[in-house]
């Protein structure tokens, strides 16, 4: 594994100073939300018994889309991983003999994600993740992995799109369409337009205006939050699977193979620690079960907290 690129050189001044001033300033205005978030994620989330049973579902179809049996004599080129968080999909992934490029714009998630994987004994040393920094919001990223200029997939878990404009997606959608070898698999997970359980409970709680925060005229509703406590507010932007479909399907290059709700009788992945402790374990096995049972039918899989999407590469 790679050591953490190094940070962007600052502009040189005559009085060291100036320099170290530049220096500080220059790493304050690095430093996203995310960096802070990236402490407390695991214990809010990754961790928790809903966060588990919302990501084992996931694991379920990136193990059918990515998984082999044997990392040597299968495994052509690595997967791509777009918004790796602390890094729970890729190391899991690659307990699976599955050889994973681990992307993410915040340094904070980077790192945690690098020590997971420095004190993970259970993964095999050839199928180890690569973590590497990628800001998909910038026109001229580059995704290649010397010297490998393809990947034989790619997966975004847990809403990693949300944070990226439609003309962001666009982009995406159009380099994927070059970096994927042809029957490669696409998954993404997506927070959508609408979650039933989240609009039920605030409608319940009178709190109206959350309530349909997602349901806005335009077609993909921006909303504005803090992802952690004391951060500058982020622009989230909630897709409907059908913008999702389209904007892929307008490279030419992708064919949609399976859409299914995520978290759809399950509470919301952003109360999954309040959720845990206050529901029955036996409650939470029922919704699980009633979750993985209807969340592949119509219409159910426009009303999770999250979409599962899955393209493949033509």
């Amino acid at each position: 594994m790679g050591s953490p690129p190094p940070t962007d050189p600052v502009a040189s001044s005559s009085k060291s100073k100036s320099k170290s001033a530049s220096r500080t300033n220059n790493a304050t205005s690095t430093e996203t939300p995310f960096d802070k978030l990236a402490d407390v994620y695991d214990s809010s989330f990754c961790d928790t018994t809903v966060g588990r049973l919302l990501r084992r579902q996931t694991w379920e179809h990136f193990d059918e889309a990515f998984a082999t049996s044997n990392f040597k004599s299968t495994q052509t080129a690595p997967i791509l991983e777009i918004g790796c968080g602390t890094g729970d999909d890729a190391l899991h992934l690659a307990s699976k003999y599955v050889y994973v490029l681990a992307t993410d714009y915040s340094q904070g998630m980077l790192r945690k994600a690098r020590q997971k994987c420095y004190l993970n004994a259970t993964v095999p040393r050839e199928c180890q993740p690569t973590f590497k920094k990628l800001d998909l919001r910038d026109s001229h990223y580059d995704v290649s992995l010397e010297p490998i200029h393809k990947f034989a997939g790619a997966y975004c878990n847990f809403g990693g799109l949300n944070n990226l404009s439609p003309e962001d997606i666009g982009h995406l959608a159009h380099e994927l369409s070059e970096l994927i070898h042809p029957g490669g698999k696409v998954v993404l997970v997506v927070m959508g337009r609408f979650c039933l359980f989240e609009t039920l409970y605030y409608l319940l709680t009178s709190n109206f205006k959350r309530a349909f925060r997602r349901l806005k005229r335009a077609r993909n509703a921006e909303s504005v939050a803090r992802v952690a406590p004391n951060t500058k507010k982020q622009t989230i932007y909630f897709y409907s699977p059908y913008f999702i479909e389209k904007t892929f399907a307008d490279t030419s290059q992708f064919q949609v193979i399976r859409k299914r709700a995520i978290g759809l009788t399950l509470p919301p992945s952003l109360w999954s620690r309040s959720s845990s402790e206050n529901m029955h374990p036996s409650l939470l096995s029922f919704l699980s079960w009633s979750d993985s049972m209807l969340s592949g039918y119509w219409p159910f899989f426009y009303l999770g907290d999250h979409f599962l999407i899955e393209f493949e590469h033509l």
